[in-house]
């Protein structure tokens, strides 16, 4: 049942086909495995517990960069209870998604405070820290690249030589330079269109390095049998395949011997998309000749060793007519990536395709560069990096408001992207709804009615803020699934689209019961698990109900033909005289009467003695993709699904203590289709206090390529207290023509627009100009004002 007391509602602009009325779709439907997880019996990656497992500590370098001169371990080795000692010298392969640049233990130098120089394996975890601290360095100090500035000098390189690695086609590192990887969009001619523009405006626009703090710390278990090569790994991965691949192709063995075993997963946000523990915890299991070795990080190490949102210095400059439309707009991005390329290249691909946003723009440039500093590793984060493209660019977009004297809204909707415009990439843009997000998102919150800024009865500032984004998935990928029905005709899907907590192991069983006409109690999701479940490229792009559903919709029509010839056999018939109802029967077609319901099918007898009743469904999308060119990335189709929606936000702002109070933000977001309406206003209400913090609170500080607050004491995350925002939600439904039951993506989309909305809304509440998040008490304390008169 819907929560009560929450204010939602859905408007609906075009539905998918269907044969009849809808039974499980489109209705709330309790979570499934969600009573494991409240009971505490569901099984995390930390509770993973071996046969003669030993447990695993790391001793980290002490220093951002450096170069490591020896390494002595004898005495951490001669502890009584240690069972394996590794450096980089056991360890010489290196690994990366897209680039080879990264090793397993720190080898000749350390690129970064925190990085692996040694690790340990021991009975106890107590001993194993112990060992790990008797571990003795001794290092020769190097000059520290500490930010971006730094980095784009290039007197000091973080990787001397790019050549040396093992380099993907979708990376582009630039020799000599600390360049990790490159994107260029051209669209037109934006000098012509600057030159068309009666107005110029250029802004330059800062996030700041945000931690995933996921509840569950990156967690993994090894076995690995030094003997047969054979590899099995249990680990809270978003990525199961990616990462066999990846052990496989760093450990030297074939990829059919190497397993992993996905468990649940305490958060995931893009943290756990790429390889962390695992490649530590399987070299640790071979020098302990195949005994179980498990790594847990602590909350310390989260923060100054795995990975991280990296900061990003965005520079728009934009043409725009008097009447407000836009003609030209050039974007420079900087990202700093910390000391490895990891999947930075992925996160600038999709930034620099949402970085105009969802905006007609006939001239259109983008430039983004991944820089390379003596900091954390940068990695993806809920969206790719179209929440910090999204949050610029709306700023930017307020800005040409008050520059011409437009309302912010009107602006957006006099450029808003709508069926049959012309993209960013040349593609005729189709099932677009931006226009309806925004109108309804503004609505929410009562727009028309409040002016840009005013003064309540307590004092407080206040300000109302607007924002829309437009992000892809990624394109082109595969996912396969296998439905199989048990003797008893319950349904088992094996589907490697992992649950972190948005809901697929309930959105797929639902799509599987209204294809089917079952039962949804009849349905459940096998555990993950790459021996067993068939191939998913990986569960990140909010892709997962859109292509898994896509292959469940298959396997379940195959189902479906199976059942018929069974049903034929006890009917005495021929299998084309046995059809499959709307409403889940099996019956005959000449002889009605003769039919099994889909919930009765465990009981009719038709399973027994019989082939088994297994189908498998694929979905992937490499026949529709048209390959962006490197050169300009213009496309007809660079993607299968774009999502978008729209945020408003009002904010108090208290001028004596600089606090902000997020009062309320309105919210409509085009789902496609809501195939459990409950779980999508879960994803964006959890999206919304997660942006509060991006906006107000959340940042890595790091002086001298040392970070100065990793604890959950000094980095401020949102809790229970900050989440009294008025909250209303709607669920735009602009059907997917190629989508199951027309749906569309919402996992990440959710957060996508919340940062630039509150940014907008403080700014237009303080009569100033804030150029970077997170907006924090003293940067409100001592603002410039514009001098505008308030508004009361």
């Amino acid at each position: 049942m819907m929560q009560e007391g929450r204010d939602w509602d859905r408007l609906v602009i075009n539905r998918k086909d269907t044969t009849g009325e809808e039974r499980v779709i489109g209705h709330t439907q309790i979570r499934k495995g969600g009573i494991a997880k409240v009971t505490g019996t569901a099984q995390y990656g930390s509770d993973v517990d071996l046969p003669g497992q030993l447990y695993a500590a790391v001793a980290r370098s002490p220093y951002p960069h450096a170069r490591i001169l020896q390494i002595n371990t004898q005495e951490a080795a001669a502890l009584s209870g240690v069972r394996a000692v590794i450096t980089g010298a056991d360890c010489p392969t290196l690994f990366g998604s897209f680039i080879a640049d990264q090793p397993i233990v720190a080898r000749g130098k350390v690129r970064y405070q925190g990085e692996p120089v040694a690790a340990v394996a021991a009975d106890t975890q107590e001993i194993a820290r112990e060992a790990a601290r008797l571990i003795q360095v001794e290092y020769e100090q190097l000059p520290v690249v500490n930010d971006l500035e730094t980095s784009m000098k290039n007197e000091v390189l973080v990787h001397e030589d790019w050549s040396q690695y093992d380099c993907s086609s979708a990376c582009f590192p630039v020799q000599g330079t600390n360049i990790g990887d490159q994107y260029h969009l051209k669209k037109g001619d934006v000098e012509a269109g600057f030159a068309q523009a009666d107005e110029i405006v250029e802004s330059d626009f800062t996030c700041g390095m945000l931690q995933h703090t996921t509840i569950e710390t990156h967690t993994a278990t090894a076995q690995a049998d030094p003997i047969s090569g054979e590899i099995h790994i249990w680990v809270p991965a978003q990525s199961p395949f990616s990462n066999r691949g990846l052990i496989a192709k760093t450990f030297h063995v074939p990829m059919e011997k190497v397993r992993l075993t996905v468990t649940e997963i305490g958060g995931g946000f893009g943290g756990k998309y790429e390889a962390k523990c695992e490649p530590i915890a399987v070299a640790l299991s071979l020098k302990a000749k195949g005994r179980p070795v498990k790594l847990t990080y602590g909350r310390d190490e989260e923060f100054a060793a795995t990975v991280c949102r990296s900061p990003v210095h965005i520079h728009m400059k934009t043409g725009v007519k008097r009447d407000g439309t836009l003609t030209a707009q050039k974007v420079e991005i900087q990202w700093d990536a910390g000391a490895y390329v990891t999947t930075n290249p992925r996160v600038d691909y999709n930034a620099g395709f949402a970085a105009n946003g969802p905006y007609k723009i006939p001239n259109a440039q983008v430039d983004a560069y991944v820089y390379m500093t003596n900091k954390t590793l940068g990695t993806a984060y809920r969206g790719f990096g179209v929440t910090e493209v999204a949050t610029a660019h709306e700023r930017q977009m307020d800005r040409i408001a008050e520059k011409l004297g437009i309302d912010p809204l009107e602006l957006r909707l006099k450029n808003v992207l709508q069926n049959g415009d012309v993209g960013i990439t040349g593609e005729i843009m189709q099932t677009m709804a931006v226009k309806e997000c925004l109108e309804t998102a503004a609505a929410n919150i009562g727009w028309k009615d409040l002016p840009d800024r005013w003064t309540d009865e307590e004092g407080n500032l206040c300000g109302k803020g607007i924002a829309c984004f437009n992000k892809l998935t990624g394109t082109p990928s595969t996912t396969s699934v296998l439905v199989k029905m048990n003797e008893n005709g319950s349904l088992y899907i094996m589907s490697a689209s992992t649950e972190m907590g948005q809901g697929v192991t309930t959105t797929l069983p639902q799509i599987a019961a209204e294809t089917l006409g079952m039962a949804l109690e009849k349905i459940s999701m096998a555990p993950v698990d790459t021996a067993i479940t068939p191939y998913d490229k990986t569960t990140t792009s909010s892709r997962s109900t859109f292509h898994s559903g896509n292959a469940v919709l298959e396997a379940c029509e195959d189902i479906k033909k199976q059942l018929c010839r069974l049903a034929a056999i006890k009917f005495g018939v021929a299998p084309e005289d046995v059809t499959y109802t709307a409403d889940g029967y099996i019956q005959g077609r000449a002889r009605p009467e003769q039919r099994i319901h889909i919930n009765d099918v465990g009981t009719s007898g038709i399973l027994h003695e019989q082939l088994p009743v297994v189908a498998v469904g694929r979905y992937g999308t490499s026949d529709i993709f048209d390959p962006p060119p490197v050169d300009g990335r213009q496309s007809k189709r660079p993607t299968v699904m774009w999502m978008h929606g729209a945020q408003a936000a009002v904010v108090a702002v208290n001028p004596k203590t600089g606090r902000v109070h997020v009062k309320k933000v309105g919210a409509a977001h085009d789902v496609g289709k809501a195939i459990n309406p409950t779980g999508c206003l879960q994803q964006i209400e959890g999206s919304i206090i997660m942006g509060l913090g991006h906006a107000l609170m959340e940042e890595m500080i790091y002086e001298d390529g040392k970070l100065r607050n990793g604890n959950m004491v000094d980095y401020k995350v949102p809790t229970f207290m900050d989440s009294d925002v008025e909250m209303k939600i709607t669920l735009v439904e602009q059907a997917h023509p190629e989508g199951p039951y027309g749906v569309k993506g919402i996992g990440e989309p959710g957060l996508a627009p919340t940062a630039a909305a509150i940014v907008n809304a403080v700014c237009h509440a303080c009569d100033a100009d804030f150029t970077s998040i997170p907006i924090k008490p003293e940067h409100i304390l001592f603002r410039k004002e514009r001098g505008h008169a308030s508004e009361v």
